[in-house]
């Protein structure tokens, strides 16, 4: 939905593999469910495993620029929105893209006034959380598959380290892994319930690491929801965001 004049903007990321199309549009059905709220709502399509980076090294891969500068850019001088959306506008994310939306945000206060992030990681420097985002190069023998060239780039990159910086309203919300056998198990149940399982629980284990690194910081802003039914899959995303309110209220408090 847009509205001329409204500087209400949503942004929504996609997870890792992220296709031609976002997945909230083609998986997550966020256009029907979404249909009725005032705000400006962008799905860009990116490449997978981007962690919605500006890349060391790479002038090719310089998502964080697109999301934060180049996006706001456009939609000012395309679609008239005041300003951009920059101070007004929310970005959500999922897996990968959850730890997108909260780097983004801590990267950039002065751009994104709500987040809401789904099943992901928050501090790229632990030991688990380190291996999700360097594994794929390691196996590969690809280093220049890591966003980083050097650690002060992780450390900067580190929404768990920023968080003092994360001033605005955030939702997390994570599950336990334990798939939802009677709801929607995706094209392929099989890797729903071998993949989708532990990756969840994986990410609940990272949120509540956050939620007590959120606690010690005295960040009353940020909110945690846990559900007890769900793997990492669209199942769980979308009864996360739809159902239980979620992403009304992360469009509410833009």
């Amino acid at each position: 939905a847009h509205t001329p004049g409204n500087p209400k903007v949503a942004q929504f990321i996609d997870g890792a593999d992220s296709g031609n199309v976002n997945g909230w549009v083609s998986a997550g059905g966020a256009l029907q469910a979404l249909a009725n709220e005032d705000a400006t709502l962008v799905f860009p399509a990116m490449d997978p495993f981007t962690w919605v980076q500006d890349w060391d090294g790479d002038q090719g891969k310089q998502f964080d620029t697109f999301m934060s500068q180049e996006l706001p850019q456009y939609l000012q001088d395309n679609w008239g929105v005041p300003n951009g959306g920059r101070g007004t506008t929310g970005v959500t994310g999922l897996s990968s893209g959850g730890y997108g939306a909260m780097n983004l945000a801590a990267n950039h206060p002065d751009i994104y006034s709500s987040v809401y992030a789904l099943s992901g990681i928050y501090d790229p420097g632990m030991p688990l959380q380190r291996a999700i985002v360097d594994g794929p190069a390691m196996v590969n023998n690809d280093f220049e598959g890591i966003p980083w060239a050097n650690e002060g780039g992780r450390v900067a990159n580190n929404p768990t380290l920023n968080i003092d910086r994360l001033t605005m309203p955030v939702i997390v919300s994570a599950s336990s892994g334990v798939p939802n056998l009677l709801g929607d198990m995706g094209p392929d149940p099989i890797a729903t319930v071998v993949k989708g399982g532990p990756y969840e629980t994986g990410s609940m284990i990272f949120t509540a690491e956050f939620q007590a690194r959120a606690a010690l910081a005295g960040r009353t802003n940020i909110e945690f929801k846990y559900d007890l039914i769900g793997a990492h899959a669209w199942d769980t995303w979308r009864r996360a965001s739809f159902d239980q309110g979620n992403m009304h209220q992360f469009i509410a408090n833009i």
